[in-house]
């Protein structure tokens, strides 16, 4: 199931028109935006942005919604274009958040955010397991040493993503562990009952709607098998009708590729529509019940130690958008990438806004399993 390049030569071929010849380099971050094509990275952006004209009817923009829907697959492949350079630059390997322990480095915390899902499934080293929306395999690559060996497949739907795991399960010497589908997760290439396990980490969100992303995982699960996620969600105190509220979540969705985000009641029964029994849920990023962590939100909005603790922070994100900004003035970056990393900033400003509402969650953690 590994992936080849000749699988889908014409995406590659696009990807590398876009991305430049630095695919498999981990060059610095400003050499590997500078050599994107600037036609083709104009063209990402615009396309993106294209769907995101609703700021001025969100009283009433479900038929926006309904574009974003029906476009979702190629407005989060634009998107991940665009993004996955800056999240590397910022991040790291893992493009998510987690529960934050104090006296933790950001690493730590990230990896054992990971860790816990393979604890969660009981995996060990004989098991096939799927990652669902893998990005460029952070937590997939984690999930092989947490489980002490377990093989682990991703799905992505973004050739360059795909570029990006193959090279690294290369580099870190775990390419006999791992395997790699270019594919839509709504209509997965992959046969029925295929895997003992499944998990996906802030990855599914970008469904059209979550029943046809679950329904996939349900069908190429292996009956008995289980299936952990952490999902983006809005919480019981969002409030749909205050206007307030819903500008903060229109703008996390517009800065991260989301039609519409579930709430966690809506997220459950999704998952139960399809089959699902439900194990166990819980919110990760709910109030803490001890002085051992700190808000989740914390990582965007007060810098931890660290040259990427710095690049999250608010003063680390205006100085990005400063630099970018003369760059662009004299031609040394092309066209999207200003526009790109003022979207991330003020997704970044409205998540922590979303985190200090309560009215956000970026890990509503379950645990579901495939009846018998």
């Amino acid at each position: 199931m590994a992936v080849t390049v000749d699988s889908y030569t014409e995406e590659i071929k696009l990807m590398r028109n876009l991305h430049g010849q630095l695919v498999f380099d981990e060059s610095n971050f400003l050499k590997k935006v500078g050599q994107k094509d600037d036609t083709l990275n104009k063209q990402a952006a615009e396309s993106y942005q294209s769907l995101w004209q609703d700021q001025d009817h969100l009283k009433d923009n479900e038929s926006y919604v309904d574009g974003r829907r029906e476009k979702a697959q190629s407005m989060t492949n634009s998107f991940y274009d665009l993004v996955t350079d800056f999240y590397e630059y910022g991040w790291g390997k893992s493009f998510h958040f987690a529960k934050l322990y104090k006296g933790d480095t950001f690493e730590q915390n990230i990896n054992r955010h990971e860790a816990f899902l393979a604890l969660k499934l009981g995996l060990n080293q004989t098991m096939r397991v799927l990652d669902v929306g893998c990005g460029v395999g952070g937590p997939l690559r984690e999930i092989v040493k947490a489980s002490g060996g377990a093989h682990v497949t991703g799905i992505n739907n973004n050739a360059y993503q795909i570029e990006r795991c193959l090279a690294y399960s290369q580099k870190y010497g775990l390419s006999p562990h791992t395997a790699f589908v270019k594919g839509d997760f709504t209509n997965m290439p992959i046969e029925d009952a295929s895997f003992d396990a499944v998990f996906s980490v802030e990855a599914t969100v970008h469904a059209p709607r979550l029943e046809m992303v679950y329904a996939e995982i349900f069908r190429v699960l292996k009956p008995g098998g289980r299936f952990a996620c952490y999902e983006w969600c809005t919480t019981s105190n969002y409030d749909e009708n205050d206007m307030t509220q819903k500008k903060v979540i229109h703008a996390i969705e517009q800065g991260n590729s989301i039609s519409k985000l579930y709430s966690t009641k809506q997220c459950l029964a999704a998952l139960q529509s399809v089959g699902f029994k439900l194990v166990e849920e819980w919110d990760a990023a709910g109030p803490a019940k001890d002085d051992a962590t700190v808000p989740w939100y914390y990582t965007l909005s007060k810098p931890d130690p660290g040259l990427r603790g710095l690049l999250r922070s608010p003063w680390g994100r205006r100085y990005t958008d400063y630099m970018l900004t003369l760059l662009h003035k004299v031609n040394l970056v092309p066209s999207g990438v200003l526009e790109t990393s003022q979207l991330l900033n003020a997704a970044a400003d409205n998540l922590v806004l979303g985190g200090e509402l309560g009215i956000f969650t970026p890990m509503f953690f379950f645990l579901v399993e495939k009846p018998l």
